[in-house]
């Protein structure tokens, strides 16, 4: 079962806002490639159409139980605001994909794939054609910013808390940036980050667009008070750390046929994991770690060592002491009894996912 099955409440309006969700981004698509400056342009939207069609729609609907959390009012502009979240999402796995120099994701080509193969297919050599492919690639999560923002401001702009909502979406990218920043480097061995460091670099990079932000502004929209705002960024941060160790485990040990990912991918690009720092914390497998991040130790050594080590239990322990404190904080909201549930199932999910 998917995190989107899990937050959409099999009720009328819960089912009505993903339908009406979906009919918006369709027609958002449609208009930008309608009015596209370009013939080029028009072709880079219908590929971005392609690339954000079937995705769960989990920030969206966390936006709309952030507002459920409160009240159950009709509130149109959660159509919009939920579409600024997925498009900001999709720009950042675009431009993840950029960075990670990948061409698959989900076991399906990538924007930059499609890009790079029309480049193969009139001659150009590989190199140039990755290099198109990347930069195709940039240019549609810029413009899907871009766009994200613009959603977010039209809807918000006339409200009393309108700049508060978008003060807050400019954050959240800028912490994903900052995130992603630290990514890369602790990648490239510029400094060796303990557990607190790794993370840190989770949350920054994905819990606050992810999690964090949707929630807020969902309730913020509903009219919350500051502490239940408060209350409910601290949960979206359990849930969004709990999300992160669960997926450092499948980049390691999930099974690819269903994560789409090669399970040797996050050890080859020398990544900052959860793993890999509860594995940097235990004195006779640091000088592995040590040497494996100089280059003088392999992936296979490193995989047998966390292997032997029990890594993934620890981090999945690590995981189900994020939820059990998130469920204390969801039991301790004064909130709807549907957002009470939506989070409960959310919690399970989290623990449960397989991809």
């Amino acid at each position: 079962m998917s995190i989107q099955a899990q937050l959409i409440p099999q009720t009328e309006p819960g089912k009505n806002f993903h339908n009406a969700l979906e009919q918006r981004l369709e027609q958002l698509f449609k208009e930008q490639t309608a009015t596209a400056p370009t013939p080029h342009m028009a072709q880079l939207w219908q590929q971005i159409s392609k690339a954000i069609d079937g995705g769960k729609r989990a920030r969206p609907m966390l936006v709309y139980l952030g507002y459920r959390t409160v009240s159950e009012d009709p509130e149109p502009r959660l159509i919009e605001i939920g579409c600024a979240f997925e498009l900001l999402h999709t720009a950042l796995i675009i431009h993840d994909d950029i960075i990670d120099q990948d061409f698959v994701r989900r076991g399906e080509p990538t924007l930059s794939a499609h890009y790079r193969d029309a480049a193969l297919a009139e001659g150009k050599a590989q190199h140039a054609a990755e290099h198109i492919g990347h930069a195709a690639a940039l240019l549609a999560g810029d413009v899907l910013i871009s766009q994200a923002i613009q959603l977010l401001h039209n809807a918000c702009h006339d409200l009393a808390c309108g700049n508060r909502v978008v003060d807050l979406f400019q954050a959240a990218i800028q912490q994903s940036a900052a995130g992603e920043l630290d990514d890369v480097l602790f990648s490239a061995d510029f400094g060796t980050p303990d557990l607190d460091e790794v993370l840190r670099m989770h949350r920054l990079k994905t819990a606050a667009y992810s999690f964090e932000t949707p929630l807020v502004i969902g309730a913020l929209l509903a009219g919350a008070t500051d502490e239940l705002l408060t209350r409910l960024s601290e949960l979206a941060g359990l849930l969004g750390s709990c999300y992160q160790i669960i997926d450092d485990v499948l980049g390691t040990f999930g099974d690819s046929t269903t994560t789409g990912k090669p399970n040797d991918s996050d050890l080859r690009e020398g990544k900052a994991t959860v793993l890999i720092a509860l594995a940097k914390n235990i004195e006779t497998a640091a000088p592995t770690i040590a040497g494996w991040r100089a280059g003088t130790i392999d992936n296979d050594t490193v995989r047998q060592l966390l292997i032997d080590l029990n890594i993934e239990q620890r981090a999945r322990n690590l995981a189900d002491q994020y939820c059990a404190q998130a469920q204390q904080q969801v039991d301790g909201l004064a909130i709807r009894p549907e957002a009470h549930a939506s989070f409960r199932h959310l919690i399970n999910e989290l623990l449960q996912r397989k991809h």
